[in-house]
């Protein structure tokens, strides 16, 4: 059973040095933030860090007290199973309907649920299809 729901989404852009993930993640922390799904990578000599909170209003603000320039996206958060072949599953279920996914993370391992967060061409039918 699939369980969608659209979401607000942070990024972090930043030079890529030694520490700036640390630090971006404790002054979310030190507001008692959880963070409930992140993905960090490096750009050239950026660093691009996106991150879904249990408290997005009080993310933003502690992130642009240290960065202006820090962006929001529309996300969709998918609660799954784990088991074998899931997320194709739900590629091809909105590659069907002609939905792209621009870009998507999550987790996977020895659980008995697991989250996918995704952006697309078309995030509300996409929560749709999904939760039917």
């Amino acid at each position: 059973m699939t369980k969608a729901k659209l979401a607000a989404e942070a990024i972090v852009r930043v030079r890529n040095r030694t520490g700036v993930l640390a630090q971006v993640t404790r002054s979310i922390a030190e507001k008692g933030v959880n963070i409930e799904a992140v993905v960090a990578t490096a750009e050239g000599g950026d660093a691009v860090v996106r991150l879904v909170t249990s408290n997005h209003l009080r993310t933003m603000t502690v992130l642009r007290e240290q960065r202006p320039e820090v962006q929001e996206a529309n996300v969709v958060v998918a609660e799954v199973g784990d088991q074998p072949g899931l997320l194709q599953h739900l590629t091809e279920k909105l590659a069907r309907e002609n939905i792209d996914v621009l870009y998507l993370y999550g987790t996977a391992g020895d659980v008995e649920k697991c989250v996918v967060v995704f952006s697309s061409t078309n995030n509300e039918r996409a929560v749709s299809l999904l939760n039917a």
